[in-house]
């Protein structure tokens, strides 16, 4: 039991410490830049749609912040509802959902295990949590819907609208997510996705960058560990 996770007003005090006692940068509120990265490919769409996967933070770190205060609007994701809950508080105009995205998945019910109240580190894997806790790391295990990236967007607001941001990071699991989502239908035009590679050679190795060359995209930018994608031209 949490004190501060279980009592309403503590909870709110914490988040609202968490969304603006936080340092960003002045310059960019993603952690590596992104956002500046990336203007050139998005500065021509007006009141775009994004769509954030392990969103996070509501703005510190955020790729997607900086499109939400030029208008635009969309759907943050993430497995931790303490995290949506910050999103709601900040981001009233998206739509913030709960959901492990996984290839497969219409909502059913699955542990997830957290580190910490707000933590860099949830999972969906008992096997990993263990190994956690036996380093000596509490968690906390919490019931949340399993889904793919296609069910959660068919049933949102936003059903059927081409992306123009997709981010995704989702420790590790960036593939699944991809291979999720119907690119026919939602067809993103650019997309941020994390591979820690240290190399451009290993980065053409990997099953990431080779799924999302079949998909018609080019590796345009990588700002830290963030690939951008783009939609090649029709």
């Amino acid at each position: 039991m949490d004190i501060i996770l279980d009592n309403w007003f503590l909870r709110k005090l914490f988040l609202l410490r968490k969304i603006y006692l936080s340092r960003t940068s002045m310059r960019h509120y993603s952690q590596y830049g992104e956002d500046d990265s990336t203007y050139q490919h998005l500065a021509s769409i007006h009141r775009g749609f994004f769509v954030d996967v392990g969103c996070f933070h509501p703005v510190k770190y955020s790729n997607t912040y900086r499109w939400y205060r030029k208008g635009w609007r969309g759907v943050n994701i993430d497995l931790d509802p303490i995290k949506i809950e910050a999103f709601k508080m900040v981001r009233g105009k998206d739509e913030n959902l709960v959901y492990a995205i996984s290839k497969e998945g219409t909502g059913e019910l699955r542990d997830c295990y957290s580190f910490g109240r707000y933590s860099l580190m949830s999972t969906l894997d008992k096997e990993f949590a263990e190994e956690q806790r036996r380093l000596g790391k509490r968690y906390v295990v919490r019931k949340v819907p399993v889904a793919s990236l296609d069910y959660v967007l068919d049933n949102s607001r936003f059903s059927g609208r081409k992306i123009d941001l997709l981010n995704v990071d989702a420790e590790g699991y960036d593939l699944s997510v991809l291979e999720s989502l119907s690119f026919e239908k939602y067809s993103p035009f650019l997309i941020l996705v994390e591979l820690h590679q240290h190399t451009i050679e290993k980065v053409m190795e990997s099953d990431l960058y080779k799924f999302l060359v079949g998909k018609s995209y080019d590796l345009v930018n990588w700002t830290g560990p963030t690939l951008v994608f783009k939609r090649k031209a029709a």
